[in-house]
């Protein structure tokens, strides 16, 4: 969450302060040029969600090699249950099959990066089949991903997996029985 946090404060507008009307100096001018040239927004959106295609493979293989070049050697993710792990307890859970899918895809993903083209956020959902320390994970998920970009390209610095408790559809199911019931009781009347 705080990797999260930083990455947003970051990629923020700067705020308008009493020094901007004064003139930058040559390397805080040249600075700003840079920054507002930008990086392509649309190169990174297709190679992070490239990158999140390849971690729903690599989960649903349980492959924890692919997985070791994906993720950060910092990585930190935070389970559906609020548990933590970092890289290695994460690798050592799968291959261990601790952590063990018998299905993993994303769908809805979308990506916003940094102006500079070396950060990124990826909210997604994910359906899922497995276990995870003797827990059944079935359902979906949204998941965010911070990533971060390297001398070695691309990887994932943290994770948040939230369960996806009911969709618009099924919150309506509820009410549309509760008035079925209703309309059953008042017609026995």
């Amino acid at each position: 969450m705080l990797i999260t946090a930083s990455f947003l404060i970051a990629c923020a507008p700067a705020a308008n302060n009493s020094n901007a009307s004064k003139p930058a100096n040559a390397a805080n001018a040249a600075n700003t040029s840079n920054t507002n040239a930008g990086a392509n927004s649309a190169a990174v959106e297709a190679d992070i969600k490239k990158l999140v295609n390849e971690t729903a493979a690599a989960l649903a293989k349980n492959d924890a090699d692919a997985l070791d070049k994906i993720y950060s050697d910092n990585y930190m993710l935070v389970n559906t249950d609020g548990s933590v792990q970092n890289k290695t307890d994460r690798l050592a859970s799968i291959r261990s099959g601790d952590t063990k899918f018998d299905s993993f895809a994303y769908d809805e993903i979308n990506v916003r990066s940094n102006a500079e083209g070396t950060g990124a956020v990826s909210i997604a959902r994910a359906t899922a089949t497995g276990i995870n320390k003797g827990k059944k994970i079935e359902g979906t998920i949204r998941v965010t991903q911070v990533w971060s970009k390297t001398k070695d390209g691309w990887r994932q610095v943290s994770g948040q997996a939230t369960p996806i408790l009911a969709s618009s559809a099924d919150a309506s199911k509820p009410a549309a029985n509760a008035a079925a019931t209703e309309t059953n009781a008042n017609a026995g009347k």
